[in-house]
């Protein structure tokens, strides 16, 4: 599991979403696994849904789960997010909504990539005040 600090401002999140693998260096990673992505409905704020935009590589990885927690609280989120392609299966594109941060504090945001049957989590962290 990789880590990355979100942006500041919660303008964008990981770095703009491009259509080329590999991604840039501030993607999140792990191994040959890729993720970046950008925040539809920026900045991120408490008590207002969002949705994320995500290429993922190899671009043939599928992004199965999305979901949020507050470590230092010890629960997640009140909603799940919904998961969908975006454009060809070959794109690696994908979108997240329904996405809600309900209180102010640490959030680590995590995506489930499967690539070839395992399961590789990428984890940013997100702090709302």
């Amino acid at each position: 599991m990789k880590r990355l600090l979100f942006i500041a401002g919660f303008a964008a999140v990981f770095c703009t979403v491009v259509q080329a693998c590999p991604l840039p260096e501030s993607a999140l990673r792990d191994g040959a696994v890729q993720a970046a992505g950008t925040v539809e409905g920026a900045p991120i704020t408490v008590g207002k849904l969002f949705a994320v935009e995500v290429q993922v590589c190899p671009a043939d990885a599928v992004l199965s789960r999305v979901d949020a927690t507050m470590p230092e609280h010890q629960h997640g989120m009140n909603y799940r997010p919904r998961i969908q392609r975006v454009g060809a299966a070959q794109d690696g594109r994908w979108r997240a909504e329904g996405l809600m941060f309900h209180m102010p504090g640490r959030w680590d945001l995590r995506l489930d990539v499967l690539v070839a049957g395992r399961s590789q989590k990428l984890t940013d962290t997100v702090t709302l005040p």
